[in-house]
């Protein structure tokens, strides 16, 4: 028996409409009759039916009247016309109008013998429509490009998905090969092979591939491509689905990065500490040469020149802080105009290279303001500055570009090598006009000694460098680059509203140490070097050293004995320099304890310093330099 089904018949004739109900229902349908089109117009807008059967002829109007008004009030109800002219003419313009199917209605009546035929055939016919339909729109929907082809890859259908995403129209697809106009490059011959082995055997196919857009841009995309199969199971088409994944592989490559970034800067910012040590005792040791008597003239030259090297050696060492993202910053109010005016003034008259100015005007008795080190961002620009240059050719086509603007970021910037969070930002842009750098490069770019330079005209630390100071300064950094279209490097500083005290400030020469009453000083320090040069620089201060090797010699010592500074490393190992000093600090919170290191950032030796800690020193220093930060975290002014 067929499926029951929920009929509306609309006749102004009553045998008509009696006999033509008696005939539908002896066929198991539910059958609603209605006389005028007026009625039938209320009825469908309330109530829902499998069908309406429709007498084209009507008291009140035509079927094609009330097939106009059904359409207008957005009713979708399929309707079988019932007409008594069987015309051609009529057909055509009965099914344009919107009916589904019609039936002729002859003398004899016959029709109805074919009626509840027809009347399932319509159903059945407008219910495949609508999956039609609905399959289709669900295509057209759904945000992942999807291509149908045969099997050689002519493509039958695509999706606007698929349009939007590689930008060609229909128009320039339909009929074309599939591998020639979403070609990969990028992919091997021998994954493409691989590729079509899988699909030729039956089986679905999936994998990320590195497609080209029509205007040449390359897309990262994963692709799924299933075989269609018939009835009788044999295959007759294949249907991709395309996804662009460039925001997922940029995220993983940002991941790549800072994992990579994270892990050689922890080894650079281990190294650095021991490094810094190993420097404060050799300086120390050569400062105390330098203050023997009866020295040789060449052996005093020769202290002088162990000094200087110090100073260059700690230079290099400052710079792998920086890569590590550890750099030991001095950071104060900078205005930012300045910075870049001297900078730009730096670059074209000492190192010849032209450098235009675009700075976005503040408001007025506005100051553009970050909290910086200025000579170590100036170290970031001059960078930047010297890679711009090198990446365009000789001689420079146009001017290197230093941009300067406020941008208030209310949700985060997606860029690589990461993300910019939400925030009120300062930004700094050095453009250039040079070759650029492919994705491949892009992603080696911030890696330590890579470079595209000649051997010996790179380093390949300066962009690491940069990278790591700006972010030392809780900013960030971006890189924008196509090959051939140049570079844009940009710089996100958090914008400084209020000026705030500058906790870290430089150190102050003094000649020699004052002359005060002899002081007991606990130097705890894991360095015996170190351990030496401090005691000795201070017994000639005229004060009095107890050493410590780790934080549990000073703990006994501090129980037995009186002291009156205690001057703490930051980094012992197997210790935490942070639990040392709050142990000792909340149990002897008279004694000041004085920080040294070569490593602390200086958020934290902010953060320490407005817990308690009278000062901080870091390596390596020299005697001068050590006089000053004890004299100070004795000073009765300091503990205020």
């Amino acid at each position: 028996m067929a499926e029951p089904l929920r009929l509306f018949l609309v006749e102004d004739n009553d045998d008509i409409a009696f006999v033509t109900r008696r005939c539908l229902e002896r066929a198991g349908h539910d059958v609603t009759v209605c006389h005028t089109g007026a009625d039938a117009l209320i009825v469908l807008n309330q109530l829902p039916f499998d069908l309406v059967v429709l007498d084209y002829f009507l008291e009140d109007m035509k079927g094609s009247e009330l097939l106009q008004r059904l359409a207008a009030d957005s009713v979708r109800t399929p309707i079988l016309m019932i007409t008594a002219y069987g015309d051609q003419q009529l057909a055509t313009r009965v099914l344009r109008e919107g009916a589904l199917d019609y039936v002729v209605r002859d003398q004899s009546s016959s029709y109805l013998e074919e009626l509840p035929k027809r009347v399932g055939e319509a159903v059945t016919r407008h219910r495949l429509q609508q999956t039609n339909n609905l399959l289709i729109a669900a295509l057209e929907s759904t945000r992942d490009g999807i291509i149908i082809t045969d099997l050689q890859g002519t493509v039958h259908h695509v999706n606007a998905a698929l349009e939007h995403m590689f930008g060609y129209s229909r128009l320039e697809v339909l009929g074309k090969n599939a591998s020639e106009l979403f070609r990969s490059e990028q992919q091997s011959k021998k994954a493409i092979d691989s590729m079509w082995k899988v699909l030729r055997d039956r089986s679905s196919w999936q994998g990320e591939l590195v497609n080209q857009r029509k205007d040449g841009t390359l897309l990262d995309t994963s692709l799924t491509i299933s075989p269609i199969f018939d009835s009788r199971g044999q295959m007759t088409h294949f249907v991709g689905i395309y996804r662009e994944i460039s925001e997922r592989k940029q995220m993983e490559r940002q991941l790549v990065q800072a994992q990579k970034m994270h892990s050689v800067g922890t080894l650079a910012g281990g190294v650095a500490h021991e490094f810094n040590n190993l420097l404060a005792g050799i300086q120390g040791y050569a400062s105390l040469g330098l203050r023997e008597r009866n020295v040789a003239p060449n052996i005093k030259e020769f202290l002088e020149f162990i000094v200087q090297l110090t100073d260059r050696a700690a230079n290099l060492t400052r710079q792998l802080l920086a890569f590590a993202r550890k750099p030991s910053l001095v950071r104060g109010p900078t205005d930012l105009i300045k910075l870049l005016e001297g900078t730009r003034n730096l670059a074209q008259r000492s190192l010849n290279i032209e450098v235009a100015l675009q700075i976005e005007p503040p408001a007025e008795n506005e100051a553009w303001m970050a909290l910086a080190d200025a000579n170590q961002m100036q170290q970031v620009l001059i960078n930047l500055t010297l890679n711009a240059r090198d990446a365009m050719p000789k001689p420079q086509p146009a001017p290197i570009m230093y941009r300067l603007y406020h941008r208030t970021l209310a949700g985060e910037l997606p860029a690589f090598p990461q993300n910019v969070p939400p925030d009120d930002y300062m930004v700094i842009e050095v453009q250039d006009r040079g070759a650029g750098m492919t994705p491949e490069i892009l992603a080696q770019a911030l890696d330590p000694f890579f470079t595209t330079k000649d051997v010996g005209q790179g380093t390949g630390l300066g962009l690491p460098v940069a990278f790591g100071i700006v972010t030392g300064h809780n900013g960030f950094l971006t890189i924008d680059s196509e090959a051939g279209k140049g570079t844009t490097m940009g710089l996100y500083m958090p914008r400084l509203a209020q000026p705030v005290p500058d906790l870290t400030a430089a150190n102050v020469t003094v000649l020699e140490p004052d002359v005060s009453p002899r002081k007991q000083i606990l130097v705890v320090d894991d360095e015996r070097a170190v351990l030496d040069v401090i005691r000795r620089f201070l017994e000639i201060a005229g004060h009095s050293v107890i050493a410590a090797a780790n934080g549990v010699e000073a703990w006994q010592i501090l129980a037995t004995q009186p002291v009156d500074l205690i001057v703490l490393d930051w980094m012992i190992p197997k210790e935490d320099g942070r639990a040392n000093f709050e142990r000792i600090h909340r149990t002897y919170p008279a004694i000041p304890v004085l920080l040294c290191t070569g490593l602390v950032q200086a958020e934290q030796a902010s953060a320490l310093l407005s817990e308690g800690a009278a000062g901080l020193l870091r390596k390596p220093f020299r005697m001068n330099e050590l006089w000053y930060a004890v004299h100070n975290a004795l000073s009765p002014t300091t503990q205020d």
